[in-house]
């Protein structure tokens, strides 16, 4: 029985000492350290997920029935797929911005064709709480860099 012991004990000790290199840094730390790129499947739930998110803010904002927000989520899914197509290209920053910019266009036209006169008003306010929120997030970020 004491020699069982000891033998494990000698094994735990070993394994121990075979994940450390000679500075005592454990091996299986340095191997996660690097990052890991994103499946396919965890990038479509991701966007599944931002998506979902958007449209109970917009179905809130508009009052939109279902097959509106059906509609819209299946564009603005298609749109974001388009994009990160465009982004992949090689092509320049330039080059890509005005696609993109194209693409988000295209997006609002068709959004906006789903909407009702009533709806259409109330998605432009939308948008521009949302520019708001954004340069208020830009401009907190700014005055905390400056103040560093």
């Amino acid at each position: 029985m004491k020699t069982i012991k000891s033998l494990l004990f000698l094994l735990l000790i070993s394994y121990g000492a075979s994940s450390q290199n000679y500075y005592g840094v454990n091996r299986d730390l340095i191997d996660n350290s690097t990052p890991k790129k994103a499946t396919t499947q965890e990038i479509e739930k991701d966007r599944n997920e931002f998506v979902d998110n958007y449209l109970i803010k917009l179905k809130a904002v508009l009052n939109l029935d279902e097959l509106q927000a059906i509609a819209i989520k299946n564009e603005i899914l298609t749109n974001s797929k388009n994009i990160d197509i465009v982004m992949k290209k090689e092509d320049s920053n330039e080059v890509k911005e005005k696609e993109v910019k194209a693409l988000m266009d295209k997006t609002e036209v068709v959004i906006n064709s789903y909407l009702n006169k009533e709806q259409k008003e109330k998605y432009l306010i939308f948008k521009a709480n949302k520019k708001e929120k954004k340069k208020d997030k830009k401009s907190k970020k700014e005055a905390n860099k400056t103040e560093d």
